[in-house]
């Protein structure tokens, strides 16, 4: 599957046949021969992900390439959940 480097508008991209999914969480598995990603929507799994190490690898760097773009354009930082978590966390010195 070839990389789509042309910036085209995302609804030109998607078919209107296509489901889609909201997701604010994810959990990741690797198994003997591919990767498991379970999309989450408030902590429950609402859609399950199977795909190759090589799909899987090629999505990580896709999406770390657009979000490196953006962060270098907003000239800003996105959080990571993780960051957000521990950000809001209640005190635990006190």
């Amino acid at each position: 599957m070839q990389e789509n480097k042309e910036r085209r508008p995302l609804n030109d991209m998607i078919p209107e046949s296509c489901q889609a999914v909201y997701f604010n969480g994810f959990a990741v598995a690797v198994g003997p021969s591919d990767v498991v990603l379970a999309l989450q929507l408030n902590g429950k799994p609402n859609l399950v992900l199977n795909t190759s190490y090589t799909v899987a690898k090629t999505l990580a760097e896709s999406l770390t390439a657009v979000i490196t773009e953006l962060e270098q354009k907003a000239g800003t930082k996105i959080m990571t959940t993780q960051v957000v978590s521990a950000a809001i966390a209640p005190d635990q010195s006190s």
